[in-house]
């Protein structure tokens, strides 16, 4: 049974006259009548008693009309919701992100696209590049929002820039580099070093090691931290020194100074990432919004 049927017998039966009936739902009399009589063949079951003075609902009508309402109810919210998927402003999407991303302007755009679209369910969680990769390709995430340079395998994703920052120098407050505007890169050479491990972004640590090498500079690695806010711990504490994402000073914490590199360093392009053929309306909602707070 069509819904456009069901409507017709809801119809009637709230207004009990075939007349009136056909007048609201903008129809003659006649096809009315014969849809209604369909309805009752369809069923098997007699839903109007008809006199020439009233029609008035049979017990089986009397059945059918809550049940009639219900399903029309129901629906219409399904139409709404498939349209609010179709055009982005309901629905599930999974981000995993690298901490470099969560600038303030990150947050804020969370933010405000959360209270902007109730309907969205957002599920953030914090990834290395490596990790997200894999995420990605088994579909555990839906968009990732990673460090991206042209030595990397990528040919199964698509991408699309998000930003670029440099590197920085963390550093202790009482470090005697600290006392500098700018550390020259080779000061860099023999210091007590922290890195992020090669698995999580093997081609940007490749990338960092050759540059250092480069300007002459061989980093005397003394930890490994697998996370940015783990190794502002370690560089806070005076373990050594680290090469940071530039949105790391945002983030301020006690006893830990940031200072520029002069020198040859890779640059930290971050960019969204999803699997070829995945993009959906929602996802590029969210891209939009989030890279529109960028250029503020």
């Amino acid at each position: 049974m069509r819904f456009r049927k069901l409507n017709y017998f809801i119809t009637v039966a709230e207004e009990l006259h075939f007349g009136r009936a056909a007048a609201r739902l903008h129809i003659a009399q006649p096809p009315l009548s014969q849809q209604i009589k369909a309805i009752e063949d369809e069923l098997g079951a007699v839903l109007f008693e008809r006199s020439s003075q009233k029609v008035s609902l049979t017990p089986a009508g009397e059945a059918l009309l809550p049940q009639a309402r219900a399903l029309l109810q129901n629906w219409e919210k399904i139409q709404e919701q498939v349209r609010s998927v179709a055009n982005g402003t309901a629905g599930n999407l999974s981000l995993g992100f690298v901490w470099a991303a969560g600038t303030p302007h990150f947050s804020k755009g969370i933010a405000q696209f959360k209270q902007d679209n109730h309907g969205v369910t957002l599920n953030l969680e914090e990834m290395t590049t490596a990790h997200a990769l894999d995420a990605l390709r088994t579909e555990k995430i839906d968009l990732a929002m990673i460090f991206l340079n042209p030595l990397m395998d990528i040919t199964d994703l698509e991408h699309q820039e998000y930003e670029i920052q440099k590197h920085l120098l963390a550093l202790p407050d009482n470090h005697p580099l600290a006392q500098k505007d700018s550390v020259p890169l080779s000061d860099l050479h023999q210091l007590p070093f922290i890195s992020f491990t090669r698995q999580a972004h093997p081609s940007l640590y490749d990338q960092i090691m050759h540059s250092l090498h480069a300007a002459g500079v061989e980093p005397n690695i003394v930890q490994i931290a697998r996370l940015t806010q783990t190794t502002r711990t370690l560089v806070a504490a005076g373990v050594g020194v680290a090469l940071v994402p530039e949105s790391t000073q945002f983030d301020q914490r006690e006893g830990l100074t940031y200072r520029p590199i002069d020198g040859v360093l890779p640059e930290l392009a971050i960019h969204f990432v999803w699997r070829k053929n995945s993009l959906t309306p929602l996802m590029e909602r969210l891209i939009t919004h989030l890279h529109a707070q960028v250029l503020r």
